[in-house]
């Protein structure tokens, strides 16, 4: 099982994605038949193969789905916070009204 994010990777990704240029990046075609040979400003310089259309589609999405997700867990974790504070909350409260009895 993958080890958890810590709040360093995500800021660590966060930047990263930040560095690179905007998305939408779209697949670019070779001269010799418009095959795909690379996707926004990365070049494939391998030999083309059948799966090199699949690969472009993958990084192509994950300029635009990376943010997201980061944004996504960011999201996630702040939620996290406020609802275990929120439960420390009633915790106490519960425990006070106990000891007021």
């Amino acid at each position: 099982m993958p080890e958890p994010l810590t709040a360093d990777y995500l800021r660590k990704t966060q930047q990263i994605i930040a560095s690179v240029p905007a998305g939408p990046w779209e697949a670019i075609g070779n001269d010799f038949g418009g095959e795909p040979c690379g996707v926004g400003p990365i070049s494939f310089l391998e030999t083309a193969s059948d799966d090199q259309a699949a690969v472009v589609a993958f990084v192509g999405h994950a300029r635009e789905a990376l943010p997201r997700y980061v944004g996504e867990v960011s999201r996630q974790r702040a939620q996290i916070r406020a609802l275990e504070s929120r439960v420390r909350q009633l915790e106490q409260v519960q425990g006070g009204d106990r000891d007021a009895r």
